[in-house]
């Protein structure tokens, strides 16, 4: 409590000198000659309904423990995917950017390459070869039927059509990897152009074109990261992972912003990490605004099953250079602030494991808190005034 009114002085007694400060302490620490406490508030009814005052007990509540641990947001690896450039080419058109929303099968860049000419070209001479061992395969075959060829003429040409063949689907693999349709080049021809689409829907995070660039064979073009099922990684000490199970609830903020989530554990890794002694937790939650980004630092609460302890509001509280207060009600006009230390908060209420006077069988200030905090710094500038 005397550090609560040392410090009230000291931001409104700037410019006094030290012994007009030290007579202003002295005042506001000692008790008036009619008994009462000089840091005693007293409040006109005007005042009451002003400051909207209400006051409850310190009532026992249920208050969750806690379990500080950092983490981030990520996306599950269906989620993310990175486009590569299937075999060496140059940029030949490119319009995203990091931040583009794009869909499935969308067009994403277009390429171009004399090797891309030179597979094509192959895939229809490989299928002009087969269609020549094939004809002469079936020619033997029917002669072998009626015994009219030997049957070391038929194998060869039946060995003849089958590597043609497997040449034709290697090669039509080749095409589909390189993002190209065979059975659109088999019908229409060689096509200049490569036409990359998107492998799934979501945002561009990651864009390294530009036209006229050359990529090298697996050279990485854009990274692609689908937003719909974000997820909490958190790293939990293996010395609290036990006392984990499947559901728990945690609380989380990202940095930066000043918002919190809940989300709920879904999964719980069976290894500790050698190097950070952490065990991975993987939690869902709800992100209605679509503020989150993957990738962000998070600092998390997980909330285990809690136990009976005396609680007061949160709001009741009033934070002063480190120390909490709440304040108790003496009568319905008369209020005295008390030092507390707090304990876990949880739902709107917070521990109070001591207060000031030992005394928890009293009434304090659950609405208009802030308001008594004001009035409390209006009666010691005016000690301070009249120390002058």
């Amino acid at each position: 409590m005397k550090k609560l009114i040392i410090l009230l002085l000291i931001i409104v007694a700037i410019g006094c000198n030290s012994k007009k400060e030290s007579n202003v302490v002295d005042k506001i620490q000692t008790v008036d000659k009619e008994g009462h406490n000089e840091s005693e508030i007293h409040l006109t009814q005007a005042q009451i309904s002003i400051a909207k005052i209400a006051v409850e007990t310190i009532e026992k509540r249920n208050i969750r423990e806690r379990i500080e641990v950092t983490g981030s947001i990520e996306v599950p690896p269906q989620s993310k995917a990175t486009v590569y450039a299937p075999m060496e080419a140059f940029v030949h058109e490119t319009s995203l950017l990091p931040g583009d929303k794009v869909r499935k099968g969308q067009t994403i860049a277009v390429l171009q390459h004399p090797n891309f000419i030179q597979l094509q070209y192959s895939y229809l001479e490989a299928i002009n070869k087969r269609n020549v061992t094939k004809a002469n395969y079936e020619r033997k075959k029917m002669l072998l039927e009626n015994e009219i060829t030997s049957k070391k003429s038929f194998q060869a040409a039946e060995g003849s059509y089958f590597s043609a063949q497997s040449l034709v689907d290697s090669y039509t693999s080749q095409l589909k990897m390189a993002g190209l349709s065979p059975s659109y080049i088999a019908k229409n021809g060689i096509q200049q152009y490569v036409y990359v689409k998107a492998p799934i829907s979501g945002y561009v995070v990651e864009q390294n074109l530009n036209k006229g660039k050359f990529l090298s064979a697996n050279s990485e073009m854009l990274e692609i990261i689908d937003t719909d099922h974000m997820h909490a990684e958190l790293n939990v000490f293996g010395t609290d992972i036990t006392r984990l199970k499947k559901g728990d609830a945690f609380l989380f903020q990202p940095a930066g912003i000043d918002i919190s989530y809940e989300g709920h554990i879904k999964l719980i890794s069976q290894k500790v990490d050698n190097q950070t002694k952490t065990v991975n937790v993987h939690g869902h939650f709800e992100d209605e605004k679509n503020i989150l980004k993957s990738g962000m630092f998070i600092d998390a609460q997980i909330l285990l099953g809690g136990k009976e302890v005396l609680t007061v509001p949160s709001d009741a509280i009033i934070e002063n250079e480190g120390e909490s207060f709440v304040f108790m009600a003496e009568s319905d006009v008369e209020f005295i602030p008390l030092e507390v230390t707090l304990g876990n908060s949880d739902n709107g209420f917070t521990e109070i494991k001591t207060i000031q006077n030992n005394d928890f069988n009293i009434k304090i200030v659950t609405k208009g808190a802030h308001y008594l905090k004001g009035e409390l710094l209006k009666k010691a500038g005016g000690m301070e005034g009249h120390a002058h």
